[in-house]
């Protein structure tokens, strides 16, 4: 069986940018040794001007150049959507497996197609108080819409995601949880009392400033203890200048550090060091640094909202919180800090529920059931040279 799997890939996989990029590395990595399947990963990349085929071990990535149309309409009429479409037909994958927006207008192809959902655009610009949001937003949730009614394979990474969509579509909707690098299952664990991690951009949508208030209720009670903050700033300059506000108020300045963005390196350390993982974020999916840090064996305090739920099992692998109440966040901190037996109990939970639900060969095995579900006559083969569009048989030669 052949799969073209449409996303976004980074030039060194050993560097992804962002969860989509992360998931796509793990899952082709997992896909690639299953033998009777044979794994393109197909991009398009606005920034590119020229065609671009490469190997990444047993995986063949096709880079596409790009449109300057406008996003919301490339994906339905534009020349981006007409170029990779062309280039699909030649490449003749079994099935084609899309984790970007480009999904949305791809429901009514010919070949084969599963659509897996990792956001909704009308949400996340809403949430990271994006430019215009007000008018960009009601065109992406048309947009969504249109392109969910359209589908007839859908796989859904969380419940929440599920139900957002079920009312839109007749689709078939698969449930599987993205996958979490298999490094994370080994990170070398020492934890340092009382040393809280955050990670991810510093926004609103994070609510990196609750995640400082609720750390000042405690700090008090644990002189140990640190908030290490890991993820970009974004541009919004008066938020960040919120933040270390807060911090100078308090007087947190030695104990609260913005590390900026960090490198997979860095974040091993981070999670090997760390005690809780803290993500009081107000929109989110199926957030990846969940799924890592139960892989590592950490337990974790996040929103009750959206996805989050069902990845934390409440008072088990981890504690749901209000992300806007401050005092429940520090009170479900202090339990954590405050507890051995209670860390360490979640700390084993969260490890057992992350291999059975995020592990890559368990991912792998559950996306290659649908696969053999939506075509199940496609047959195993590598495919001969001979038959490979021309473009590539020349690369490849």
């Amino acid at each position: 069986m052949k799969v073209a799997i449409l996303s976004r890939y980074p030039e060194d996989s050993k560097r992804p940018l962002g969860g989509v990029e992360s998931v796509t590395v793990v899952l082709v990595r997992a896909l690639s040794l299953i033998s009777d399947l044979e794994v393109h990963v197909v991009t398009l990349e606005n920034r590119r001007k020229e065609f671009v085929l490469e190997r990444d071990g047993e995986v063949t990535v096709h880079r596409l150049p790009g449109s300057s149309w406008p996003q919301v309409l490339d994906i339905f009429c534009g020349p981006g959507r007409k170029r990779l479409i062309a280039y699909l037909r030649d490449l003749r994958p079994d099935i084609l497996h899309t984790h970007v927006t480009y999904g949305l207008g791809m429901g009514t192809i010919s070949i084969p197609h599963v659509f897996t959902i990792h956001g909704f655009d009308h949400a996340n610009l809403v949430a990271d108080s994006a430019r215009h949001a007000r008018v960009r937003s009601p065109i992406w949730r048309l947009a969504e819409r249109r392109g969910l009614s359209k589908q007839k394979h859908i796989i859904s990474i969380t419940p929440y995601v599920r139900r957002m969509i079920e009312p839109l579509t007749t689709a078939k909707i698969y449930d599987i949880d993205n996958p979490v690098d298999e490094r994370f299952f080994n990170v070398k664990r020492c934890p340092e009392a009382g040393r809280i991690l955050c990670v991810g951009w510093i926004n609103e949508r994070k609510n990196t400033l609750g995640s400082v208030r609720s750390f000042a209720r405690i700090s008090k009670r644990f002189p140990q203890s640190q908030l290490i903050i890991a993820g970009d700033y974004v541009r919004d300059s008066n938020y960040i200048k919120e933040v270390e506000e807060c911090i100078e108020e308090h007087a947190l300045g030695d104990r609260v550090k913005l590390l900026g963005h960090i490198n997979h390196d860095q974040l091993d350390r981070e999670l090997a060091l760390a005690s809780v993982l803290l993500l009081p974020s107000r929109q989110e999916n199926a957030p990846m640094v969940i799924a890592e840090a139960m892989s590592a064996g950490i337990p974790v305090v996040a929103s009750n909202q959206c996805g989050m739920p069902f990845m934390i099992q409440d008072g088990k692998t981890g504690f749901l919180i209000d992300s806007e109440s401050t005092e429940q966040i520090a009170d479900r901190l202090f339990k954590l800090l405050n507890s051995n037996a209670l860390h360490q109990k979640m700390s084993q939970e969260s490890r057992e529920r992350a291999l059975a639900r995020f592990h890559p060969t368990m991912v792998a095995k559950k996306t290659m059931d649908v696969y053999r579900r939506i075509c199940p006559s496609a047959t195993s083969y590598p495919t001969p040279t001979a038959q490979w569009p021309p473009v590539l048989a020349s690369a490849l030669s």
